[in-house]
């Protein structure tokens, strides 16, 4: 953390690698989603016409395919980051789910409701970022994993029954679906929308937030931090 982002009062959120793998995998789901469910609604005249700037059925299969392998190579790549990277180890270790998680989450809940006045406090990361991370990671799997069975069809049938192919088609759309919706409607409220951040938290772009957003989002993380004399 640079002596003018002090200065400044920033405070460093994301790498600039985490920003780069962010970005590749947000334009990635949104060409997936928008060549997928142009498949999935076919009938749908915005589908059709998704479909006709395309250039047709057969070059949007393969604009979908090329995006899936891009997206598998950026997942690869971040599994080889969280893992062996000496930054990307200590996220990994911020994103494991722990006991804590639960309590926040049930804390939350109470407050929300109105029986406790106290809002969990988080660290780096609160049971929200970490149900997305997971749930993202998860979620991709599984679309890639039946994207590849319905990608071999050929072979799928000579291994599979039927149904199972037919189940993959019903996971594959959608749990796409599902990850659109959570990530395009909750992630982007939460990181965009939601008061606290509105219009934008800049820290996608920039990799930075403000040591004051810090303190009230994620206040033992900001408590750590100036601990450590970074603040």
């Amino acid at each position: 953390m640079s002596k003018a982002d002090l200065a400044q009062g920033k405070v460093i959120r994301m790498s600039l690698l985490f920003r780069v793998q962010h970005l590749l995998l947000t334009v990635l789901l949104l060409v997936l989603a928008l060549t997928g469910f142009a498949l999935m609604y076919h009938e749908n005249a915005l589908a059709q016409a998704i479909i006709r700037f395309e250039g047709g059925v057969q070059n949007r299969g393969v604009v979908h395919r090329i995006a899936a392998v891009l997206l598998m190579a950026n997942m690869a790549y971040h599994i080889f980051y969280m893992l062996l990277s000496r930054e990307g180890r200590a996220e990994f270790r911020d994103f494991l789910v722990s006991r804590k998680d639960i309590d926040e989450f049930l804390q939350s809940l109470r407050y929300n409701v109105g029986m406790t006045s106290e809002y969990p406090r988080f660290g780096r990361y609160g049971f929200k970022e970490k149900f997305q991370y997971w749930g993202t990671s998860v979620g991709i799997l599984l679309i890639a994993f039946t994207g590849f069975m319905l990608w071999a069809e050929t072979f799928s049938m000579r291994v599979f029954p039927k149904f199972v192919l037919d189940l993959a088609l019903i996971i594959h759309g959608y749990q796409g679906l599902l990850g659109f919706l959570l990530l395009f409607l909750w992630h982007v409220y939460n990181v965009h929308f939601a008061p606290s951040v509105f219009p934008m938290n800049p820290s996608w772009i920039t990799g930075k937030v403000s040591a004051e957003w810090l303190r009230r989002e994620h206040p033992l993380e900001y408590e750590k931090l100036k601990g450590e004399g970074l603040l």
